[in-house]
């Protein structure tokens, strides 16, 4: 069932995050190739499934993401740095890395955001929702536009490894996934019941591990530096995953639990590498012995769920106290 705010998305942001947060504690390769497969591009996608064309000034439209995604990605930056730095000097007496270095993590302009990686995702967006407003307003030469991003995501995926300032190395692959969220809302394609049936949903699931694991040729994507093999087997196989994914969230419909992460996904991004902290220190205290970077499967599960166990009390204590204030408020000036 979709609702107005088709809770369905949140349940698929939820998951997705909760996806991307287990990928980064500690998984094994396996693991990574299948996650890794679709997870940045499912926020793209579903970022532009809800896109909705408004009578709404450029400038405007501009202040309005900045709110939502630059400012966010410079508080998370300054906590990250003014915590990062602050153990690496409690504990060395020396910056966790030379000032020139930090200063160009902290504006994203060498194409690396510092220990907080994950921060690159809220600067891409911000540039791939402005290309795609203006791209909205065009009365002509659409096409010539969308043949432009391709031509520029085929050559920079020739690029690998390749980081560039403020990302703008996968802005056009981006796009283009932002670009199919919104066509994919447009046309109506995730609501055909023809592919809501559990054998499809099977049969696409093999599909999708036959890319990812052999067609591919097991290649862990790494989204932000064009280390994504083929192009065009990662495009199909990214796209039958977010569709597989998103069909089965529509399945699972409203959750209370998931859509609440889902709800919160940006500061569960902005925020989960500081567990990677809290682990790694945990553990050089217990063993005297630096954490390893690969381990089974369940225990990176059980780092992940304790993690998401510590969001769902601090997301619960938020709620429960913003309905007690709003009591307050009520009752102040019934």
């Amino acid at each position: 069932m979709v609702t107005k705010r088709m809770d369905w998305i949140d349940t698929a942001k939820g998951i997705g995050i909760f996806l991307v947060v287990w990928g980064h504690f500690y998984a094994s390769d396996t693991l990574k190739i299948a996650i890794y497969g679709f997870h940045m591009p499912l926020f793209l996608f579903l970022s532009g499934y809800l896109y909705k064309q408004k009578d709404i000034r450029f400038l405007a439209f501009l202040r309005k993401k900045s709110k939502r995604l630059l400012v966010p990605f410079f508080l998370f930056q300054t906590v990250t740095f003014l915590v990062v730095n602050g153990l690496s000097f409690l504990a060395s007496h020396k910056l966790y890395e030379s000032p020139t270095a930090l200063w160009k993590h902290f504006f994203y302009l060498d194409g690396d955001v510092g220990f907080n990686t994950p921060l690159w995702f809220l600067v891409v967006l911000f540039f791939v929702e402005i290309l795609f407003y203006l791209f909205m307003q065009m009365r002509k030469g659409q096409l010539i536009v969308i043949i432009l991003f391709c031509a520029l995501a085929i050559m920079f995926s020739e690029q690998e490894g390749m980081r560039i300032f403020l990302g703008f190395q996968i802005v056009p692959l981006s796009w283009l996934f932002y670009y199919f969220g919104f066509k994919c809302k447009a046309w109506g394609l995730l609501v055909h019941k023809r592919w809501h049936n559990w054998y499809v949903l099977l049969v696409m699931s093999l599909i999708y591990v036959l890319i990812v694991f052999y067609l591919n040729n097991a290649q862990i994507v790494g989204f932000r530096s064009n280390n994504i093999g083929n192009l065009f087997i990662f495009m199909v196989g990214a796209l039958l995953g977010i569709y597989t994914f998103c069909i089965l969230c529509q399945k699972i419909g409203k959750s209370a639990l998931w859509g609440n992460f889902g709800r919160h996904s940006m500061i569960i991004m902005g925020t989960h590498y500081f567990f990677l902290i809290f682990y790694a220190n945990t553990w050089r205290l217990i063993t005297h012995e630096t954490i390893q970077q690969v381990y089974p499967v369940w225990t990176s599960l059980l780092l992940s769920v304790f993690a998401f166990c510590v969001y769902f009390i601090c997301f619960r204590w938020l709620e429960v106290r913003h309905r007690k204030n709003g009591s307050f408020l009520k009752s102040k000036y019934k």
